[in-house]
């Protein structure tokens, strides 16, 4: 059985469908691009994971104990007072308590040595770089060490190198710890490098496949790309 399953799934809001008939098997400790369109349901079908959208039809089935989620956006601005480490530690924020217990302590750390981030744990979040904010949030997901971590666009604002490196990290924390991951994004050529299996959400639709339809889907979606390049070119051409 798998860690998600899906029976003709889908979300609506009011009278909008966003998706149907959605059949979905992601086996446990797999590495899922979540590919498709603004709007085409990815975040719908994340929100229906994590429980916060009750507007669904079908049957979805989610085999965890605990789920991790880095969302999009993060209002962190350079006057942000709090150290890495104290934002790590939010996760286990009671309101009135103000000190972490031992145990909560020692996942703290072992969250901040995953993500290479030891070294800085006492530095403000405030004035680290986009590439070093983006594994404090991936460390402040692994802090209750979920079994299902999902990422929302967390590639979008870094430039390429940045982006392969937290990619690379995430895609170890999949093999070591037998995490089932399930990455949000638009970079198609770039996730099929890590990712071994796809969800692609369009015109209400879901389908799924494994790596090598991914590496098809890439190739397709490339050639595509690069004609209407082409075409616009011609057109800009002929204009001038």
């Amino acid at each position: 059985m798998g860690i998600i399953e899906t029976k003709d799934f889908g979300v609506r809001y009011g009278e909008k469908v966003i998706f149907s008939d959605a059949n979905i098997d992601i086996p446990a400790g797999r590495f899922f691009a979540i590919l498709g369109e603004n709007g085409a349901g990815k975040t719908s079908f994340v929100k229906a994971l994590i429980g916060q959208n009750v507007q669904t039809v079908g049957q979805l089935s989610r085999q965890v104990k605990r789920i991790g989620f880095v969302p999009q956006f993060r209002d962190i601005t350079r006057d942000y007072p709090l150290q890495i480490s104290e934002f790590v530690g939010l996760t286990f924020n009671r309101g009135w308590r103000l000190w972490w217990n031992t145990k909560e302590k020692q996942a703290i750390q072992a969250a901040l040595s995953r993500m290479d981030l030891l070294a800085i744990a006492d530095q403000r979040l405030g004035l680290v770089s986009g590439g070093q904010k983006q594994r404090v949030f991936v460390a402040q997901a692994l802090v209750q060490q979920p079994d299902l971590l999902i990422l929302d666009e967390s590639t979008a604002s870094l430039d390429h190198e940045h982006k392969v490196q937290l990619l690379k990290t995430v895609q170890q924390l999949q093999k070591e710890q037998q995490l089932t991951i399930l990455f949000i994004t638009h970079e198609l050529k770039l996730i099929s490098q890590f990712a071994d299996g796809y969800l692609l959400f369009e015109n209400g639709r879901v389908t799924q496949g494994d790596k090598v339809a991914l590496q098809a889907l890439t190739k397709q979606m490339t050639h595509m790309h690069e004609a209407h390049v082409h075409e616009e070119n011609e057109v800009h051409d002929v204009q001038l």
